[in-house]
């Protein structure tokens, strides 16, 4: 998908905000608003105060108002039509891809939506091809996540005397679970010495895929090895801030290399 331009976004084909556009964008509201959390705390009997439980969020409300325009009663019509037809209730939730200076990190970043409600009233400016339309949007995920996938540099295990190390800062405020892959594979351990964190596998072959989120390890030909974690390992995870990572390895023909790419994501 084509990146969009600072302060436009775009749902179902319909790209808003753009200069000279027929759709502007006048007010959106829901995305750097928290969700509502769901609470499990229990009341507790004959004690003041709660059993503190977990709490969990529920989806997100977005509102575009847009106001649609035209210089001519066709054009007033045409781009009126487009906003009707892109914003249609009843279907699947689809992105709606957003670039606003400060928000997913100054990153182009969307929301899975669908629409709930749409409000565009015939008054006097309606008479004069102008109309505010206000558009409900519900999502059923809160995050907020960027539309390109961030993949880190290359980590090698150390090498002809060098140790080197990957260091690199995550900027979204939610934690990340990475899929890494792993080349020339031999007891391998990735260590992120910021946390004191560490992932490692009793394991020699070709290459793996460590897939974080899915909490699986595969091979090269799509065995499954998760049988293979050593004791003490977390998935790896990046949360926000700072991380340096050490790949160790006990490959005698050369370096182990790891990349690690992941999305981003919002609340």
């Amino acid at each position: 998908m084509a990146e969009l331009q600072d302060w436009t976004c775009e749902y179902n084909g319909l790209v808003m905000g753009e200069p000279d556009s027929a759709v502007s964008i006048v007010h959106v509201d829901g995305l750097l608003t928290l969700p509502d959390v769901r609470s499990s705390d229990l009341t507790l009997v004959q004690r003041h105060g709660l059993y503190a439980g977990d709490d969990y969020m529920n989806g997100r409300t977005v509102t575009l108002t847009l106001e649609v325009y035209g210089s001519t009663r066709q054009e007033f019509t045409a781009a009126l039509n487009a906003v009707q037809a892109a914003f249609m209730p009843a279907e699947s939730e689809k992105p709606l891809r957003f670039r606003f200076p400060g928000v997913t990190a100054d990153r182009t970043g969307f929301v899975m939506v669908r629409p709930r409600k749409r409000s565009a009233p015939l008054d006097l400016n309606f008479a004069n091809m102008v109309c505010n339309v206000v558009v409900e949007l519900y999502a059923t995920s809160p995050y907020m996540e960027a539309d390109a996938l961030t993949a880190l540099p290359s980590l090698a295990s150390p090498w002809s005397g060098s140790n080197p190390k990957l260091r690199f800062v995550i900027d979204s405020n939610v934690s990340v679970r990475p899929v890494v892959t792993v080349s020339n594979v031999k007891n391998v351990v990735l260590t992120d010495e910021i946390t004191g964190l560490y992932f490692g596998l009793l394991y020699a072959g070709t290459t793996v895929v460590i897939d974080s989120a899915a909490e699986t390890v595969v091979t090269g030909t799509g065995v499954h090895i998760e049988d293979k974690i050593t004791s003490g390992s977390t998935w790896p995870e990046f949360k926000f801030g700072e991380h340096r990572l050490k790949l160790t390895s006990e490959a005698v023909t050369g370096p182990s290399t790891a990349v690690a790419t992941f999305r981003d994501r919002w609340v």
